[in-house]
């Protein structure tokens, strides 16, 4: 490969690794502004839920049409077209004066993504093969860790500078800027590999988003009861109807999901070792920010810098992968990760259960650095290992069905984060409430009875902050133990189906 090929190769590299950057940033700088959402709109922890998932849930369905398009009208013009997104969401969510539009804001960024995050991984898996893909796929995996949980600290300064609004502002500029650079520096490569039929199948998408709304929304309402109706009834049905979608898609002549990708070992593996990555990141940025600026009073700006420890043991744990995987393999770099996560929760969770603040702070950023090193080590291990064993041709099939499983664990992450933490604290405020013989109901939500405390003079006041920091931090501690248990499980599950494939 001659000077120029390789100087071209490098702008391409930094040109997509930034778009994963600024969207990642996009991604998790929301949550952190939550809290100033809730007051400022007035929404309860469910609403909260679904601005969060309303993105995940547009993404997922997305994804899948994404690579479907990509494959057939190349990869770099739907890239572009995903990037354009963010910028008409960016403008919709800067006037948004009420949930039902911030919801579709974050439904059209959601879409963006669904497109814009595939099409990248096929655009790498094209550019490069061999050891040159293992080097361009941990630069991107560097870009996403730091851009995940680098955003809250970019959402806490423009949400303390210019209010939530700021981040929508700063979006649009961003987004503008990326999508000349990629313009001109990304080769046309990646299209269509031979005549391939573009007619949309749009039962399977139809299929696929209704069965991923319907469990997502059950698992919202999970918060009020596990057993209660408008929970398992929604979860049952989207469940019933995901399975219809793989086999309907299974058996059409034009579909949407290339399952049969999931007969190689390793790419089956590495598609519930991905999950549970997202599944841990969107867990942790859902709850903290509550935790550390609500509870603990810091403020949006303090609150992003507290998370910086998963900044930093990301980055580490990216920069050490290759020497990792030299040593115990893709498959041992993938179990070590999940092990890591498994790990960092458990750590967080216990922390709660420190009588002084600093050694439960300094308990949860040790918690934060192992699980941060575990995503850091995890994703470009992963990402390497499946798309390596991914034909050229099917590289956006490929990086589109790794990434539904991604998106599947961030639907998940904040359905399960978000409804057992919402049922526990619901139910320890309750009982706090009681054993110190008040009558203090909870409006749901954390920052919300902040806000109600506010309104109460004197020494009540101080009491329903006091029971409802301990509430949280109780719910805290089952939330992260039940995440644990499920990284535990799926960590099983990767080892079980990986034994006989190769590194």
């Amino acid at each position: 490969m001659d000077e120029t090929e390789t100087g071209n190769l490098s702008r391409s590299l930094i040109c997509l690794c930034s778009a994963e950057l600024v969207m990642m940033i996009n991604t998790t700088a929301f949550n952190v502004a939550l809290p100033d959402i809730a007051e400022s709109l007035g929404a309860g922890m469910a609403e909260q839920q679904w601005i969060v998932s309303s993105y995940n849930l547009v993404f997922a369905a997305v994804v899948l049409l994404a690579g479907f398009l990509g494959d057939r009208l190349g990869h770099l013009k739907t890239m572009l077209a995903g990037l354009m997104m963010f910028v008409v969401a960016s403008a919709i969510g800067l006037v948004a004066g009420n949930v039902p539009v911030l919801l579709v804001s974050r439904a059209i960024m959601g879409a963006g993504a669904g497109v814009v995050i595939p099409m990248g991984q096929a655009l790498l898996g094209i550019l490069f093969r061999g050891p040159g893909l293992s080097r361009a796929m941990t630069a991107w995996a560097i870009a996403g860790t730091l851009g995940v949980p680098f955003g809250p600290l970019v959402g806490g300064a423009l949400t303390a500078t210019l209010g939530w609004r700021g981040i929508f502002g700063f979006d649009g500029v961003v987004f503008l800027a990326v999508i000349v650079v990629i313009r001109v520096n990304v080769p046309r490569r990646g299209a269509s590999h031979g005549p391939r039929s573009l007619r949309m199948p749009w039962m399977s998408v139809a299929m696929m988003f209704a069965g991923f709304t319907l469990f997502s929304a059950g698992l919202v309402n999970a918060q009020h009861g596990i057993l209660s109706v408008d929970a398992w009834i929604p979860m049952v049905v989207g469940v019933m109807l995901t399975t219809g979608f793989v086999l309907h898609d299974r058996a059409s002549r034009n579909p949407l999901m290339e399952l049969g990708l999931m007969r190689d070992r390793a790419f089956a593996a590495c598609a519930p070792a991905l999950m549970m990555l997202n599944f841990s990141m969107y867990g942790i940025i859902f709850i903290m920010p509550a935790y550390l600026e609500t509870v603990l009073r810091h403020g949006a700006l303090v609150g992003g810098m507290l998370l910086m420890p998963l900044v930093v043991a990301s980055i580490v744990g990216a920069r050490m992968d290759d020497w990792v995987v030299s040593r115990i393999g893709s498959r041992g770099a993938s179990l070590m990760a999940l092990g890591c996560l498994a790990a960092g929760m458990l750590t967080i969770g216990d922390a709660m259960w420190w009588p002084g603040e600093t050694m439960r702070q300094s308990t949860a950023m040790i918690g934060q650095t192992v699980a941060g090193f575990g995503l850091g080590v995890g994703q470009p291990a992963m990402l390497t290992w499946a798309m390596g064993r991914v034909p050229v041709e099917r590289s956006g099939a490929g990086s589109s069905l790794l990434t539904v499983f991604r998106q599947f664990g961030s639907i998940i992450g904040v359905g399960i984060f978000g409804s057992i933490q919402s049922g526990l604290y619901a139910a320890g405020f309750r009982d706090l409430a009681r054993s110190a013989g008040l009558d203090l109901r909870s409006v749901g939500s954390v920052t919300l009875d902040f806000q109600q405390a506010a309104g109460s003079a004197g020494t009540m006041g101080d009491l329903m902050r006091q029971v409802a920091s301990r509430a949280y931090e109780s719910a805290m501690t089952g939330s992260f133990a039940a995440a644990a248990a499920v990284i535990g499980v799926t960590l099983g599950i990767v080892a079980l189906i990986s034994r006989r494939a190769s590194r």
